[in-house]
């Protein structure tokens, strides 16, 4: 296949979505299309906009002023292909969070002892600790929020471990924005925004609805959006 064609058959692709998105509008260009369309989904439209209107006037010239059925003026070079393709995969096929959904999600009781919370970051290597007291959320321990909490208390020589729960570690340093929730049909781009945009967020739980008390589904972290 030629490289025009697969740019003209991704663009179209692309077209038809723009217009579904509008409820297909008649008479509106590309361009305005997906100015409306910024303003209503949570798609990264910013980051594909200059050059999905770019292509537009290709696609145009490709399409409008061909010299013979063969012979067309403007041809699409690898990387114009390339980067349809992508934008296309981006606003047609956007990943959801479903992929970070991994079986049976630890949760821990409000009750669970500090010492054993330290038992299981040494034996197991857990980072966060997703804490529920009858059923409902009530925040997340994570060995970041953990080193905070000693050094606030380090001035305490008389502090015992065994006196402390998960419960108090969370009443004494819960940041309300450092959870958020989403469900599995939410874009992966949201969870991007969400960590880009709150830099106290430290993970991101996916629940059956979005919703804080439903059941746990899996965790997102930065490190799994965006690495080390």
């Amino acid at each position: 296949m030629e490289r025009s064609e697969i740019f003209l058959t991704s663009f179209n692709r692309i077209e038809k979505w723009l217009r579904k998105q509008l409820e297909f509008p008649s008479n509106m260009g590309v361009s305005e299309m997906t100015r409306r369309i910024k303003k209503k989904t949570e798609l990264p439209i910013n980051e594909i906009e200059y050059d999905l209107i770019e292509f537009s006037q290709l696609r145009n010239a490709i399409v409008h002023n061909k010299i013979e059925k063969d012979f067309v003026i403007a041809e699409p070079n690898q990387w114009a292909v390339d980067r349809i393709l992508e934008i296309e995969e981006k606003l047609v096929h956007p990943k959801t969070v479903e992929k970070y959904i991994r079986g049976n999600v630890k949760t821990f009781e409000a009750s669970i002892p500090l010492r054993k919370i330290l038992h299981i970051i040494v034996e197991k290597e857990y980072s966060q600790f997703p804490i529920y007291q009858k059923g409902k959320f009530r925040g997340l321990i994570t060995t970041r929020g953990l080193g905070m909490w000693f050094a606030k208390h380090s001035e305490n020589a008389l502090m015992v471990l065994d006196d402390y729960t998960a419960i108090d570690i969370l009443d004494v340093d819960t940041k309300r924005d450092a959870v958020r929730f989403l469900s599995p049909s939410d874009y992966e781009y949201k969870a991007i925004n969400l960590f880009k945009n709150n830099p106290r967020l430290e993970a991101i739980l996916i629940t059956e609805d979005g919703r804080g008390n439903s059941k746990l589904l899996g965790i997102i972290s930065p490190k799994d959006l965006f690495g080390e």
